[in-house]
């Protein structure tokens, strides 16, 4: 067992059930397609990073996504966001990982291994780290032990939720690394280059 382990919470790619404000603009298909691209970068990202890989589906598990032989695969269960992130932190750091990331997978094209590098040293000497997001929400939460606390908001795609963490962690004097800012996917404002390469207009 490595030491590292990344969370991925992921959903079944459905029109009309993923990206869905991008969706209004340029149909549910068309979303899925931006979804599944954008999965595709943070799969090969991770596959071959020093980590085992936890990925838990919102709906049912897909056993294509067994990539390698450090992938698991599960199901997220019943709750809001913050419930089920909270139990695949306790499932995870209970197996004896020490250090655990969740990933807000296919958010960002701008996640690489020198961003995960930096959250998984960070976490040697702080207890939270977060990846803010350009719009106020996280790409990226760590943990090498289950804070309860963190994972009471209702909102977790709210804009203040960086705030929010950021007071919560002094509040609960615990030490916080915050990673670059990254631009995630969306609205249709954030397509940006994915226009080209997903035939949008």
């Amino acid at each position: 067992m490595k030491e590292h382990a990344i969370i991925i919470f992921q959903e079944n790619p459905v029109p009309g059930k993923v990206k869905t404000r991008l969706g209004e603009v340029i149909g549910s298909e068309k979303a899925v397609e931006v979804y599944e691209y954008l999965l595709h970068h943070t799969h090969e990202l991770v596959k071959d990073y020093p980590a085992d890989v936890f990925v838990y589906f919102l709906d049912k598990v897909d056993d294509d996504y067994l990539l390698n032989d450090q992938y698991h695969l599960g199901l997220q269960g019943k709750g809001l966001l913050g419930e089920r992130m909270q139990r695949a932190f306790a499932d995870v750091l209970g197996k004896g990982y020490e250090k655990a990331l969740f990933l807000r997978v296919a958010g960002t094209m701008e996640l690489s291994n020198d961003i995960l590098d930096e959250a998984f040293e960070a976490l040697s000497y702080q207890d939270l780290v977060v990846g803010p997001a350009h719009d106020g929400t996280i790409y990226l939460l760590g943990m090498n032990k289950v804070c309860d606390k963190v994972f009471d908001h209702n909102d977790w795609k709210s804009d203040s939720l960086i705030h929010e963490l950021s007071q919560e962690a002094k509040e609960m004097e615990l030490e916080m690394h915050k990673l670059p800012v990254l631009y995630e996917v969306e609205q249709y404002e954030d397509l940006k280059s994915l226009k080209g390469l997903l035939n949008i207009q």
